[in-house]
């Protein structure tokens, strides 16, 4: 008998040796890589009006392109003042980074509030993996006790020796009224006979860059908001000439649209989804790009509107379309 429980054990343990190695196989697709994601405040409990830093921060591969949302203007409850962020290789293991995007937040609202998971998303070759951050509570208090009152009154009020408040209000509505008026009037009186007619996107397109360049953006230094104009002119053209709306859209939102513009060469949906991910920590974290890649895109523009500018054919149809 000892003999028969002991083969029972041992093909028991083999089963379960078996099972695991089998879930393992079967899970071990669905890992393309490892990534580890972070999300921690420096300061858990602040007073209304401080700073404070909000950071993300990414494990992966060294060779993973990492997308992390944009916090521009607004985090939930939050404004975020400045935006940072950057790879960091030095005593990490070897083949692996550590990517940190660093918010620094305010708010002048007092309570408990919580930064909602924010989606995290990292791409090797064709492999990507999706995830996100943990939640992460701060608390805003205020800088008063709650013990003070009101100053109390020392004497009845004096009587007011003014006009009744009704009149006050009567006399407001007639003054609005009065302005509403002579706005009505002098704009009747002095407006142009017709509105200037839009130019056709090329034309319009070629005007700005023209304005564009003339400010010495590049020149100055000044890469951010040479970039935030060239990417409005560039979104703007697009836009107009090919019938897609992307001009306020998010990166996410410009990959997903730009695969469906009709006209354009797929090389120009491509690069204008790459021109808002290359310039995007120019405009919004104060980076700065080599040279040669702002004169690529400085020339890039122009190559854009001369591949696409309508043919003659085209001018002619919206013409006789419009004449209809």
């Amino acid at each position: 008998m000892p003999s028969v429980e002991r083969f029972g054990n041992k093909r028991f343990m083999r089963l379960r040796l078996f099972s695991a190695f089998a879930l393992l196989a079967l899970t071990a697709p669905a890992l393309a890589f490892d990534v580890g994601v972070k999300a921690n405040v420096d300061n858990a409990q602040v007073f209304v009006g401080d700073m404070f830093n909000y950071e993300i921060s990414v494990t992966a591969p060294e060779s993973a392109s990492v997308e992390l949302p944009s916090f521009v203007g607004n985090l939930g409850s939050f404004e975020v003042k400045e935006m940072k962020n950057e790879k960091l290789t030095d005593g990490m293991p070897k083949g692996t980074a550590r990517f940190v995007w660093l918010a620094t937040l305010n708010t002048f609202v007092s309570g408990d509030f919580m930064i909602a998971p924010q989606e995290v998303l990292a791409v090797v070759g064709k492999d990507t993996v999706k995830t996100r951050t943990d939640p992460v509570a701060v608390k805003v208090a205020t800088r008063t006790t709650g013990e003070e009152t009101d100053i109390l009154e020392v004497e009845d009020p004096m009587s007011d020796p003014r006009l009744p408040q009704w009149l006050y209000i009567v006399l407001a509505v007639l003054g609005c009224a009065l302005l509403v008026f002579l706005g009505w009037f002098l704009h009747k009186k002095f407006r142009k006979q017709g509105e200037a007619p839009r130019l056709p996107p090329y034309e319009e397109a070629v005007l700005a860059l023209k304005d564009l360049r003339g400010r010495n953006y590049l020149a100055e230094g000044n890469q951010g908001d040479y970039f935030m104009s060239l990417g409005f002119i560039a979104r703007r053209y697009v836009e107009r000439r090919f019938g897609v709306d992307i001009l306020d859209a998010t990166v996410a939102e410009l990959k997903q649209r730009m695969s469906h513009v009709a006209g354009l060469p797929q090389a120009y949906k491509e690069s204008m989804v790459n021109l808002a991910v290359e310039t995007e920590p120019v405009k919004f974290a104060k980076m700065k790009l080599e040279g040669e890649r702002c004169k690529f895109w400085d020339e890039w523009a122009d190559r854009l509107l001369e591949d696409t500018k309508p043919t003659p054919e085209e001018e002619q149809a919206k013409k006789e379309q419009a004449k209809k």
